[in-house]
């Protein structure tokens, strides 16, 4: 098998029942995508803290397709991930992930012309340590998605310095604890949870405080301090 670099020359533009854009990745690069599914699933990707780069169409594979001829697949993303904390050196590396993303109907309707391009890629990642995943609606449509997207409405909103760092400072003392734990802890009226809840939120989304992503978000989440995010900012004054 040969492989060619590519140089991120993909054409973008308006496919009909389709959408294609650029997403600004955490605000340092800009990456194309083809489709909403593609969109969606950076969404994800750059909500998940342990990934630290994802390039579109990193590489071209030639294979030799069922009629013998030679061809090319281009996948569409390489992800790569966070070394793991010397604390969880045991675990197994987390290796770069090749990502093809294609809706579930054209995987069916399509597979047997797909197959070929599929198994070039699972065999060239099996061969440079790497992971090969196809993503549809399955992978992505997701709880964690759904938070994510109910998220992002908040992250660019400002809200009261002072109330941040109560909420942190608690956060620090205690360990971890529910919304609505927090917001009866140190809030009075319904006013001040109302406005609160949207703080919390937007904290969840810029990363001050933690939570479990995969599960439904309410009042019975339960939310701690995101120590990494904090010893950026001081936070740790509060002690450890």
């Amino acid at each position: 098998m040969s492989i060619k670099f590519s140089h991120k020359n993909r054409k973008i533009g308006y496919t009909y029942g389709s959408l294609s854009g650029i997403f600004s990745f955490r605000g340092d690069k800009s990456i194309a995508f083809e489709s909403k599914l593609e969109k969606n699933l950076l969404q994800i990707l750059e909500f998940n803290e342990s990934v630290i780069d994802v390039e579109e169409q990193p590489f071209t594979l030639e294979y030799r397709n069922q009629k013998g001829r030679m061809t090319t697949y281009t996948p569409d993303f390489l992800v790569r991930f966070k070394a793991l904390p010397s604390t969880i050196s045991h675990l197994p590396y987390p290796k770069p992930l090749i990502i093809e993303v294609k809706p579930r109907n054209k995987i069916q309707t399509e597979f047997q012309k797909l197959k070929p391009k599929f198994k070039t890629g699972l065999r060239f990642a099996n061969e440079n340590d790497m992971n090969f995943r196809i993503y549809d609606e399955s992978r992505i449509y997701t709880q964690e998605f759904e938070n994510i997207e109910f998220l992002s409405r908040y992250k660019k909103r400002d809200y009261d310095t002072e109330n941040e760092m109560r909420i942190l400072e608690h956060l620090n003392n205690i360990g971890h604890t529910t919304v609505d734990h927090l917001l009866c802890t140190l809030f009075v009226t319904k006013e001040e949870q109302g406005v609160a809840l949207g703080q919390i939120w937007h904290m969840l989304v810029t990363k001050k405080i933690s939570c479990d992503i995969g599960k439904k978000l309410s009042l019975c989440s339960v939310i701690w301090l995101n120590r990494e995010e904090s010893n950026h900012e001081g936070v740790s004054q509060y002690g450890s």
